[in-house]
C-alpha cells in the first residue's frame, strides 16, 4: 500500500496508528532515509523510541529497512528525543530517527529523522522520502548492514549536567511524553511560561554581540530585554527544523519557543532540557533570586499565552484574509501564519503544523486591553 501523503509534515512524520502509519510504512521510510542519505555498509544510523504500545513494532520494522539497505543501526532503545539528538553526533552517525508522536495522542505515532551532527530534514528533505518511500527499487542481493544495541543514558545525562547535583532549585519541571519539551513552575506551583523560562536561559549563556533566536508568539518584553544588552534577536518561524536552521545559518548561541522548547549550540543546536533545568538552577544559586525574581524582567507586557481554537479544512486561509483587512492600518507579516503589531499590541495566529488547531497569541501593555482584544479576536476567528 502507497504511505499517505499527509502525514509527512513540516519538520517529521505522524499519523494514526496502524491506519496511517504501520510497520510496512516504517519499514519502507528506514529504507527511503538511506537511499535518500547514500548510505552505504559502513555507515550507521541511530534508532531510538518512545514509550507507545506502537513504537517497539514501528522501531524493529525501521531498523529492517535500514538494514536491507546495507547501512548498520545501533538500537538505543526508549530514551527521550534529547537523548536521540546527543547520541547521533556523539557516536558519529550518520543519521538518526526517534520513533514518536511527541505530545500527540498516545493513539498516533511517528518518526523525526536527523542527519548528521543531527541536523534535521526539513519538509522539502521529508517528501523527497514520501516519494522515495512509494516507489522503492527492488531490495539488490548484497551485505545486508550491521544491527546493535548500545546505552548512550549514562554519556548524555553526564554531557547534560557535568556531575551537577540539582537539590531542591526551587522550582518544578517536567517534559512531554518524548522528553523534548520542558515545563517549569515555581514553587507554589504557578507556571513560568514558556518565553519567560527562555529568557532565563539565554540571560546565562548570551552576551552582548551574540545572537539568540526566538519564535515569532514570544513576547516583545523578551526580545527587547537582550537587545538592551546589545544581544541579537533574530526571529523564527516555529517548528524545530526552522529555529534550528536559522541557528546555524546566525551561529546563534540560544534558540527557544513559547512551547518551551530550547536549543542550544553547545549541543548542536539541539533542544536541551536538562541543560536548560542546570543553567536556571545554576543561575538562581549564583545570584540568590527565585525563579520569580529572575522571571520579573521579562514580565513587561500582558501575553495571552497560546489560545488554541479547532481548525477544519481551509478555514486558517480565509480567517488569515478576514484579519489582514479587518487590521490593515496595523504593521502585518507572514513570517510565521500572521503576525499584526500596533503601538500597544499585537497578535499572531497561524495553524498547527502537528494538530488540526489554530494557534493564537496576543499581547498588550494592559490587562484590560488584553481582556477585550482576546474577545474581539475570538469572535472574529469562530
Amino acid at each position: 500500500m502507497k504511505i499517505k501523503q499527509s502525514i509527512f509534515k513540516e519538520y517529521d512524520i505522524r499519523g494514526r496508528y496502524p491506519s496511517e502509519i504501520n510497520k510496512d510504512a516504517a519499514y519502507k521510510i528506514g529504507r527511503a532515509l538511506a537511499i535518500f542519505l547514500k548510505l552505504k555498509h559502513k555507515n550507521k544510523i541511530i534508532v531510538a523510541r518512545d514509550g507507545r504500545p506502537s513504537s517497539p513494532a514501528l522501531s524493529k520494522a525501521f531498523v529492517s529497512g535500514i538494514i536491507d539497505s546495507g547501512a548498520s543501526a545501533i538500537d538505543i532503545g526508549i530514551v527521550t528525543t534529547p537523548t536521540l539528538y546527543f547520541a547521533v553526533p556523539f557516536l558519529k552517525a550518520d543519521g538518526g530517527a526517534m520513533v514518536t508522536a511527541s505530545h500527540n495522542p498516545i493513539s498516533d505515532n511517528g518518526i523525526k529523522l536527523v542527519k548528521k551532527e543531527s541536523e534535521p530534514l526539513n519538509e522539502k528533505s521529508l517528501l523527497k522520502i514520501y516519494e522515495i518511500a512509494n516507489n522503492l527499487p527492488d531490495r539488490l542481493p548484497g551485505k545486508l548492514g550491521e544491527y546493535k544495541k548500545m546505552d548512550v543514558e549514562k554519556d548524555y545525562l553526564e554531557a547534560m549536567l557535568s556531575d551537577y547535583k540539582i537539590n531542591k532549585p526551587g522550582f518544578s519541571y517536567s517534559f512531554d511524553y518524548d522528553g523534548d519539551r520542558l515545563m517549569l513552575k515555581n514553587k507554589n506551583g504557578k507556571e513560568i511560561r514558556g518565553d519567560i523560562a527562555g529568557g532565563i536561559m539565554a540571560d546565562t549563556v548570551a552576551n552582548a554581540g551574540d545572537t539568540i533566536v526566538y519564535d515569532v508568539r514570544c513576547s516583545h518584553g523578551v526580545v527587547k530585554y537582550f537587545e538592551n544588552k546589545g544581544i541579537i534577536a533574530a526571529p523564527s518561524r516555529t517548528g524545530h527544523s526552522n529555529i534550528k536552521k536559522l541557528m546555524r545559518e546566525k551561529n546563534a548561541i540560544f534558540g527557544m519557543e513559547i512551547t518551551g522548547h530550547y536549543y542550544f549550540k553547545k549541543f548542536h543546536y539541539c533542544e536541551s532540557p536538562l541543560y536548560g533545568i542546570k543553567k536556571i538552577a545554576e543561575k538562581i544559586s549564583e545570584s540568590g533570586k527565585n525563579i520569580d525574581e529572575l522571571s520579573k524582567p521579562f514580565m513587561k507586557y500582558c501575553h495571552s499565552g497560546i489560545i488554541n481554537t479547532s481548525a477544519k479544512g481551509g478555514r486558517i486561509e480565509k480567517i488569515i484574509e478576514k484579519l489582514k483587512e479587518e487590521y490593515k492600518n496595523g504593521a502585518q507579516n507572514e513570517l510565521d501564519g500572521l503576525t499584526v503589531e500596533f503601538s500597544n499590541w499585537w497578535f499572531n495566529i497561524q495553524p498547527s503544523q502537528t494538530e488540526p488547531i489554530i494557534r493564537l497569541v496576543i499581547e498588550t501593555k494592559t490587562p484590560q486591553l488584553l481582556a477585550e482584544k482576546k474577545k474581539e479576536l475570538l469572535k472574529l476567528i469562530s
